[in-house]
């Protein structure tokens, strides 16, 4: 009778602290949710991965943030709820494996990022040559990267220069060219005969060398050498404020990507998505705008268009969706036309009496955003 006495009393016990225990966790998972919408809304641009594990009597925090204030918040949160200190094993990216090489610079044309750390997965965006990257975390031959615009995907190691922070600053102190043609080579020798070095598309950096004739001598992030026609570059365009950019400057880069083909995750001259053209246009003139269309309409001051569009000034974004969700972008040539990437780029117009005319996108206009002053 005792020792069933006793087995009941273990079994009341145990079940007693895996309930304490799972309404702990259920806890957690109400503060990490709270946390995640304060300091990491937007999982497209931060990492936050945190897990609450019980080891040998001990509450245990796992997972890796890009926020060390989200780690931070989440802790002090933690420690209330338990009353005691947890034991902190979580990782703040980039991760410490790194060491001071946790830099890179895309040296192939085009860089994908994906979803997931495999060929198959979703593109989500691209990087081009001569853009700097931040390595968060390795797996395999694949790496978590970080735009410099804040977008986050995998990218294959295959892609990039690995460097330092002083190797960054070195490149760009250089004196450097950009390529201003949408997509072009840069060849061995001073000649279109010559057998290629690489491809090279708009908005990509080069580091000048000299110049012989017609051709500019230039040199890739991984020291790749050859020549390139110089009426297909210009100088390097630093970042500008919206009053610095003329809007028949952006229309003229837009119509350069005519019929460019769509590509889901896209960013550059040779596909891109929506978001990803308007963002090719932008930084061709030192405008950085984010990666998304959602993003993109958080930018800049609302405009209430007339009926006949006359205040709709070129430049201006155009955003498109159905319910609450923005779900594409274009841009203003002007009263009712627009250009945007929607299988190709094209152009289209809110004019019922053009032979142009797309209603599907008139009747899903949400919001106008002036970004130049």
């Amino acid at each position: 009778m005792k020792i069933k006495f006793l087995f009941l009393l273990s079994l009341l016990i145990f079940l007693f602290n895996c309930s304490s225990d799972q309404q702990i966790l259920d806890a957690f998972e109400k503060l990490k949710q709270q946390t995640q919408q304060s300091y990491a809304p937007d999982l497209s641009m931060a990492v936050f991965e945190f897990q609450l594990e019980k080891e040998n009597g001990q509450w245990v925090l796992k997972g890796e943030t890009t926020v060390p204030e989200a780690r931070s918040a989440l802790l002090q949160k933690m420690d209330s709820l338990l009353k005691t200190k947890v034991n902190d094993q979580s990782l703040l990216l980039p991760h410490p494996d790194l060491g001071d090489s946790s830099w890179a610079i895309v040296r192939v044309s085009v860089a994908n990022l994906r979803r997931e750390p495999k060929h198959a997965a979703e593109l989500v965006d691209q990087s081009i040559m001569g853009n700097v990257l931040r390595l968060l975390k390795q797996y395999k031959s694949w790496y978590l990267v970080r735009t410099h615009y804040g977008y986050i995907g995998w990218m294959t190691k295959y892609s990039f220069v690995r460097i330092t922070k002083q190797e960054v600053e070195n490149w760009q102190k250089a004196r450097r060219t950009m390529v201003y043609w949408p997509v072009d080579r840069i060849y061995s020798q001073p000649s279109e005969k010559s057998i290629p070095v690489c491809d090279v598309v708009m908005n990509s950096p080069l580091k000048v060398l000299g110049a012989k004739g017609r051709w500019m001598h230039v040199e890739t992030p991984d020291k790749r050498q050859g020549y390139i026609l110089k009426k297909h570059l210009g100088p390097f365009v630093v970042m500008k404020s919206a009053d610095q950019v003329a809007a028949e400057d952006l229309l003229q880069t837009a119509y350069q990507l005519m019929g460019i083909p769509y590509l889901w995750g896209g960013n550059s001259a040779k596909g891109s998505d929506c978001s990803g053209f308007t963002q090719t246009v932008f930084r061709h003139h030192g405008i950085q705008l984010p990666r998304d269309a959602r993003q993109q309409a958080l930018l800049g001051k609302k405009i209430t268009p007339k009926e006949d569009f006359s205040n709709v000034k070129p430049g201006d974004l155009l955003f498109f969706g159905l319910g609450k969700r923005i779900t594409h972008v274009g841009m203003s040539l002007g009263g009712y036309k627009f250009i945007h990437q929607d299988r190709e780029v094209r152009i289209n117009s809110f004019n019922p009496q053009d032979k142009d005319f797309n209603p599907f996108r008139k009747k899903t206009l949400k919001i106008i955003k002036r970004i130049l002053k």
